[in-house]
Parts: structure tokens; C-alpha cells; sequence
């Protein structure tokens, strides 16, 4: 049966293999999106109309809570990441966008096309970002309020609100996969409803009255038509955003006749309850996507109390658990570390979230220790601290195999950081596209592990296909030295078949990490072990084979790396995405033994002393 399945083109393995993982939910919720999408906008049926009826017509709008939380949060932002939200406003104001590092004019800055045929050049996320108002996110926690923010800012984004809701039907041909997708509908209403708090404070008499009829009742439509589009097909992280958009709506208006706060707690906590794992990491195992569902947890704590409502006990609980994991997550330059899809500047900075989780009540705890099994559910990252730095690896599961989206091909990976500074990195993400740059991200070659031959260990395709699944094993002691032992064996389905082993020692000052491969791949391809330095280190290989890093102005050391048991060591030039649109250039070195009968090992010793007089010793003691 297994050898039947490789003769299947790719995409048929891969699309097949997805769908016999997903959830009974996700498969519904596919088929009610799909026809709801495509056969009732063929219908004689006025959806708008029906969802514009069901607006009352006279709203009574609360916005306290908002406001007092949102201005928690504005409080704990640095004053460079405030000055960037508010050059950003002010840009979108003039007409110029920028999302995903890529920039368009708009042919008319206060009234846009909302279907720009530009839009069609870039990635999907794009346009849901502008659909999700983010230019108006950002003027909400770049100025105090709307008396401090320039006129042309509120006059441009109030006409924006206007525009939207006179022209924005619900219903047309693809309604679900542009304007109307669920995932932006969602971000539009926490926008929105801030928006709201933003522009009156706890009034409205000097809001144009204009702007109060359009903005309350979209933000009421908005919330009628997330209410029947929960998004079930997508879960993860998207669910999330659905809760957290109705508990603010119903918060926002909390005389209408609607259950949006019980609803929206309702989906964060069953959302919750399956999503994050025992030790409080997000099932995704992204640590953006994990720092963005910790702040949506952490804002509903804060409005519930900004309310006088009762956080249930369970959400106390559940957010305390991702906030402290969250905490564990910060490496010393506390910026994320990039492990599966993540990026910088999609999440608040992770001291901005740890900041106003702080100030929602959620405050500093000692940095917890994961279990030693991954395999009980844990999210599996595990530090190992020397003298002059920190060393993280990834000892779990790529992610939820029902939801392969945001998993990448990076087992027993491992980031370092040296006396603060980023020396080993992931490689990040360019965009989620089906692209060349899209599959070098997700492969086991943008990782620092080992890849066999030219083969994934697990199969990968299109933006977020992903094949058959291997589950590591990780055993972790804290004691002096640490001591990190993983492994994972490619499932029979998979096109590979290999083992592979690694140890990780870690003591004063150094780090030992040693690999063993063994199964019929191994003995007729050869392995390779690539590290993937930082931009801003230099890297030089040595005639002995030793490896020198320095910072950037090539007279700081940083790192030496003593190759074990290897019969190649090159460098080579990679990409690296630290943002959505980015590419910078690094050195990756690769260190190449094998092919051989039995048992290939090789590894390499980690040294930040660059004093050279412990790699005998260790080269001794692997052997």
C-alpha cells in the first residue's frame, strides 16, 4: 500500500493525506463554506438586505471597557514602536499602504478601491489586512485619541468607515474569500469597536454624526455575520480571533438583544481547552501565533474586568498558563524566536505583550520547565543555558496534524543566542504564497538540523500541505551539564526513510551536539548538518576545518565551531525572512558525512570562549 502511494503524483498525496486528518468540524465547515461561497450566491436572496434589517434602529453604544483597555495596552508600547504606528497612520492617510513590507498607492487616499486590481500582485493577506482596517489599528494605539491625532488622519479613516458601509455588500460572487472572510471580518470588528472607543471616549458629541451612523450599525452588521461564520474549516488560531470579535461587540453595545459575550467566551473556551497544551504553549507551536492568541486571552481578561464582569476562573487560568509560557519563550534579545511560521512585526514586540499582560494583572512568574515528554502533548521547545549563552531547541511535534498550515519540517532544530545576540537563526517567512521561497522556509534545509540526502523527512507542498507525520520523542535533565536527548523515524507512508538521533550536551560554556543516522537513505545519500547564521555574523572556515563567527565588524568573535566526524565543511548563501517581504542574505555552514553502512555519526561543538582548548576533549569524549 505504501509503495502504491508514491507512484500518486504529490499534490494527490499530499491533498489526500490532509484530508484524512482533518476534523469532522473542519469538514463541514468546508462544505457550508464552499456552498454558501459559490451555489447561494446564485440565489435571488438579498443577503445584505436580510443582515441590514436586522440592525435596530436605535443602538445604545458602551465604550468603556474598550477604552480602558485599550489604553493598558498603549501603555505598556516603546516609544519606537508608537512612533511606528503613528508614521504608519499617516502614511495610510496620504494614500500610501504598506503591508507585508510591500507598498501601493491608492489612486484616492479617502476613498479607496476596495478591490484594487493591484491587489491581485500580492499574497492573499494583503488585501485582508486592508479589509481589516489595520491603518485604523494603528492610529488607535499610535495617538492617545482622536484629539491627538492629526485631522487628516481622523477625517481620512472616518471616510473610510463610510465608505465601507455604503458600498460593502454581503453576499457577492467569492464574498467568503476576499471582503468577507471570516479571519478579517473578525480583526475588523476588534478595529472597529476600538476605533469607536477611540474617536468618543465616553462621548460623542464631537464625533461627526455621519460617522456614528455608519460606524456603530457596521460594526453591528459586522458581528450579525460572524455570528453565522464561525470558522470551524480554518480553526486554529482563526477561532480565536472569532471569539475575542464577539465578546467586544457584545460589549460594545450591551443593551441589544444579542448573546455575543456568552458566545464569544463560549468559542475561547472551547478553543482554548484544546488549543493550548499542558504546559501552556499553542498547539501551532509558532511563537508569533502563540504571542497573538496570549494577547487576544490577556484583552479579554481586561475587558471583562474593565466590565465589573467575572473572568471565569478557566480563563484566568488558561491565560496565566500562555502568558507564563510566553515568558519562557523570550530569548535575551526578547525578540520571538522564529521557529515554524513566524515573523517580527506581525505580533506586538514580545515585550509589549509581556508588558500589558503585566499590567492586566498577569505578572512575572519563574520561567517554567516543560515536561520531559513532548509526546504528552507539551509544545516541546527546551533551553539549554551555558555561561556565555542560551541555546533552544525544538524537541516536539511539527504541529496539529489536522491543521498542517503553519508547520514547517524544523525537528530537533536549534536557535542560539551568544552573550545576547542572535547567532543561529531559523530562516522565518517570506509570505504564504505557493512559491519556491514558500517551500525553502518549510524545509528541513532552512532549519539547523540535519537533512538525508534531498528528501523531507516529512512531505511538504503548496502553501500549507504537509504528508504523512513522524511524532519526535525528546528526554530533557535540567541538572549541570544539560543534557537533551531526541528523536524522530520518517513514518512508512513517507518518501524518506531514515532515523535520526540527537544529542545535545550543554555545559559552562559550551554545547556539544552529536548525531546519528541510520536506515536505508543513509547508506546511499549523504547527510548534512547546516547552521544558519545571523545576517550580521561573519563566518570563516579555517584550513583545520575550525569555523570562526565574528559580529559584523569581523574583529568581535562570537562563536567557534569545531566540526566532529564530518568529511566536508563549505558555507554557503541563504535567505533569510525576518519580516513578510524581507530577504536578507547569510552564511549557512554545512557539514557533510556519509554515506555509509550502519550507523552515520557526526556533530559539532559550540564554542563562545573561542579559545580552542576544549575541543579535544570533547572530540574525545564523543568518540
Amino acid at each position: 500500500m505504501t509503495e502504491h502511494l508514491q507512484t500518486l503524483p504529490k499534490a494527490v498525496r499530499l491533498y489526500g493525506h490532509t484530508l484524512t486528518q482533518l476534523e469532522s468540524a473542519q469538514v463541514l465547515g468546508m462544505a457550508e463554506r464552499t456552498t454558501r461561497n459559490t451555489l447561494l450566491t446564485r440565489l435571488p436572496l438579498d443577503f445584505n438586505g436580510q443582515y441590514n434589517a436586522a440592525i435596530p434602529r436605535t443602538l445604545s453604544v458602551g465604550t468603556s471597557p474598550i477604552k480602558a483597555d485599550l489604553g493598558l495596552l498603549r501603555a505598556e508600547l516603546s516609544e519606537a514602536t508608537v512612533k511606528m504606528f503613528q508614521q504608519r497612520s499617516r502614511q495610510a492617510a496620504d494614500g500610501t499602504l504598506t503591508f507585508l513590507n510591500r507598498t501601493t498607492q491608492l489612486r484616492s487616499p479617502e476613498h479607496p478601491t476596495w478591490f484594487d486590481d493591484r491587489f491581485d500582485n500580492y499574497p492573499l493577506l494583503w488585501p485582508l489586512k486592508l479589509y481589516a482596517f489595520e491603518p485604523l489599528r494603528w492610529a488607535t494605539l499610535g495617538f492617545t485619541g482622536s484629539q491627538s491625532a492629526p485631522d487628516r488622519i481622523v477625517e481620512v479613516f472616518d471616510q473610510w468607515v463610510r465608505d465601507w458601509a455604503d458600498s460593502m455588500e454581503i453576499g457577492q460572487p467569492g464574498y467568503l474569500r476576499n471582503a468577507w472572510t471570516p479571519w478579517a471580518v473578525s480583526l475588523r470588528i476588534q478595529t472597529l469597536t476600538r476605533y469607536l472607543a477611540w474617536r468618543t471616549g465616553d462621548t460623542q458629541e464631537d464625533v461627526p454624526e455621519r460617522l456614528t451612523e455608519a460606524l456603530a450599525p457596521e460594526i453591528y452588521r459586522n458581528s450579525l455575520f460572524l455570528t453565522n461564520h464561525i470558522e470551524a474549516d480554518v480553526g486554529g488560531n482563526h477561532l480565536i480571533e472569532n471569539g475575542l470579535a464577539l465578546l467586544m461587540a457584545g460589549l460594545t453595545f450591551p443593551e441589544a438583544d444579542t448573546s455575543w459575550i456568552s458566545d464569544g467566551i463560549s468559542v475561547l473556551g472551547r478553543t482554548g481547552a484544546k488549543q493550548f497544551l499542558a504546559d501552556g504553549g499553542h498547539y501551532e507551536r509558532s511563537p508569533m501565533y502563540h504571542a497573538i492568541v496570549t494577547t487576544r486571552f490577556v484583552t479579554a481578561c481586561s475587558l471583562l474586568a474593565a466590565s465589573d464582569r467575572s473572568a471565569p476562573n478557566w480563563l484566568i487560568a488558561m491565560t496565566k498558563q500562555a502568558v507564563a509560557y510566553l515568558r519562557y519563550l523570550s530569548p535575551p534579545d526578547e525578540r520571538l524566536p522564529l521557529y515554524n511560521d513566524a515573523v517580527f512585526g506581525q505580533s506586538l514586540p514580545l515585550t509589549a505583550c509581556l508588558g500589558y499582560a503585566g499590567a492586566v494583572g498577569f505578572g512575572a512568574d519563574d520561567r517554567p520547565v516543560p515536561s520531559h515528554s513532548p509526546m504528552g502533548g507539551e509544545t516541546g521547545y527546551y533551553w539549554l543555558d551555558t555561561d556565555h549563552g542560551q541555546l533552544l531547541v525544538d524537541g516536539g511535534p511539527v504541529g496539529p496534524s489536522n491543521l498542517p498550515g503553519h508547520s514547517h519540517n524544523d525537528m530537533l532544530s536549534v536557535l542560539l543566542w551568544v552573550d545576547g545576540q542572535r547567532v543561529l537563526t531559523d530562516t522565518g517567512v517570506y509570505d504564504y504564497a505557493d512559491n519556491e521561497r514558500r517551500q525553502y522556509a518549510r524545509s528541513v534545509a532552512g532549519h539547523n538540523t540535519v537533512q538525508v540526502g534531498e528528501t523531507e523527512p516529512i512531505e511538504i507542498g503548496g502553501k500549507y500541505l504537509m504528508g504523512a507525520r513522524t511524532e519526535p520523542t525528546a528526554e530533557y535533565e535540567g541538572a549541570d551539564p544539560t543534557l537533551f536527548r531526541g528523536h524522530y523515524e520518517t513514518a512508512a507512508a513517507a518518501p524518506a526513510s531514515y532515523r535520526h538521533d540527537r544529542t545535545i550536551l550543554a555545559s559552562d560554556d559550551w554545547w556539544l551536539v552529536r548525531d546519528e543516522l541510520r536506515g536505508p537513505d543513509t547508506e546511499t545519500e549523504p547527510s548534512v548538518s547546516r547552521l544558519h547564521f545571523h545576517p550580521e555574523v561573519a563566518v570563516t572556515v579555517e584550513d583545520s576545518g575550525t569555523v570562526r563567527a565574528t559580529g559584523s565588524d569581523e574583529s568581535s568573535a562570537l562563536l567557534s565551531v569545531y566540526p566532529l566526524g564530518v568529511s566536508d565543511v563549505r558555507t554557503t548563501t541563504t535567505e533569510y525572512f525576518p519580516e513578510f517581504g524581507v530577504t536578507e542574505e547569510r552564511q549557512t555552514l554545512e557539514l557533510e558525512a556519509g554515506p555509509e553502512s550502519g550507523t552515520t555519526a557526526f556533530g559539532y561543538l559550540l564554542d563562545p570562549s573561542a579559545g580552542g582548548h576544549r575541543a579535544s576533549s570533547c572530540l574525545d569524549a564523543d568518540k
